[in-house]
């Protein structure tokens, strides 16, 4: 059973997903001419194709780079590429329901749009009891468990989903890392070690050979120093050439407070950096999707993939939780995006006309929703 750590009581909006957005996380695969303008990266990250196949296909180039950082595991056992297949079923929502958790800071959530579009639809209705009762469909998913790999890219790939699919798509869940001395309570009565510690190396004995190995060169001559006993690169200039989003981020707990959601369409795929923290692929829809997933992997289960469990507070109604929300065609709506900072204050001067609806809890208590402090 993999450890548990207590969760926020957060609602996190849906972005769309673009590689910009997404790049601290990893590499959205995707065809530029199946991408907004308002989403492409700067032109001078755009991939410029190649002719190849006589003139009768355009070949983008490394459109996503597979990174193996074995060489940085405990065990120092060497990885292999593996190719796999997830036939990824859609997950079951429920309902959606007020609530006083607290939105997520990313996104910026304007319910008097949507009281709009009710409006305009014929819904008829406003405030919170409209959005609820109106022409879309709203649900709730809620993160049970995130895992990362620590030491490989992984590459989702779906297959037989088309552009225009309206009644599947798919949810990447992402979460940043924590650094490792924010990563567990510092409170006495916690004396939990953290979920994943760095194991350490049996310590090896040195022989006298290696002592006299390692003496200072003799005063009264011109000798050198000592040769160094490594005889492989240092870790960090080996990974210097390497994007952030490649990098290992080291030991800490996901940043539950900063988590964010995509939502992804049939033309892209998506690859996590080597130990991004992600919740399991969240398909929403009608069918299942076939996803091929490439990554390296040695066998050991701790070095491969790790995983932590979400855990509500006590008292509270809820842990961590994405809110879909559908038009009548049944594609997802997007309700947040990068760089919106609004969305704390434009949600509680929503919520205070109607707060009647919500459950009687004073607003000054509102950032009180977590076991933990991040």
């Amino acid at each position: 059973m993999p450890p548990s750590i207590p969760a926020p009581s957060i609602r996190v909006p849906i972005e769309s997903l673009s590689q910009p957005s997404f790049s601290q996380f990893g590499t959205v695969i995707q065809n530029p001419a199946h991408t907004a303008p308002s989403r492409q990266p700067p032109p001078q990250e755009t991939p410029k194709p190649e002719s190849a196949n006589q003139g009768t296909a355009l070949k983008f180039l490394d459109v996503t780079l597979p990174t193996n950082l074995y060489h940085l595991a405990p065990s120092r056992r060497p990885a292999r590429p593996v190719v796999n297949m997830f036939v990824c079923a859609p997950r079951d929502l429920r309902p959606h329901e007020p609530s006083s958790s607290m939105p997520s800071s990313w996104g910026d959530i304007d319910l008097d749009d949507d009281d709009e579009e009710e409006e305009e639809e014929g819904g008829g209705a406003s405030g919170l009891a409209g959005l609820r009762g109106g022409s879309k469909r709203r649900d709730l998913f809620d993160v049970h468990i995130l895992e990362r790999h620590p030491y490989t890219t992984q590459t989702f790939i779906p297959m037989g989903l088309g552009v225009n699919e309206k009644h599947t798509q798919y949810l990447v869940i992402v979460a940043p890392t924590l650094p490792a001395s924010q990563s567990h309570s510092h409170d006495r009565k916690d004396l939990r070690p953290p979920p994943y510690p760095l194991p350490s190396r049996p310590k090896k004995r040195n022989s006298l050979k290696d002592i006299f190995a390692r003496a200072r060169p003799s005063p009264y001559t011109n000798s050198t120093s000592p040769p160094s006993t490594t005889t492989t690169p240092h870790a960090s200039s080996s990974l210097a050439p390497l994007h952030p989003s490649q990098r290992p981020k080291g030991p800490g707990l996901p940043d539950l407070r900063n988590i964010r959601a995509f939502i992804a369409n049939g033309t892209q795929a998506v690859t996590y950096g080597p130990g991004t923290w992600h919740a399991p692929m969240v398909v929403i829809g009608d069918r299942p999707i076939d996803f091929v997933v490439v990554q390296f992997a040695n066998g050991v289960g701790g070095e491969d993939c790790q995983e932590v469990v979400l855990k509500k507070g006590e008292g509270k109604e809820e842990g961590v939780v994405v809110c879909v929300d559908r038009d009548w065609g049944g594609r997802v709506v997007v309700k947040a995006g990068p760089g919106a900072r609004r969305v704390r204050a434009k949600l509680i001067q929503s919520l205070v006309p109607s707060a009647q609806t919500l459950p009687s809890r004073p607003l000054a208590n509102m950032n009180d929703d977590s076991g933990t402090t991040t």
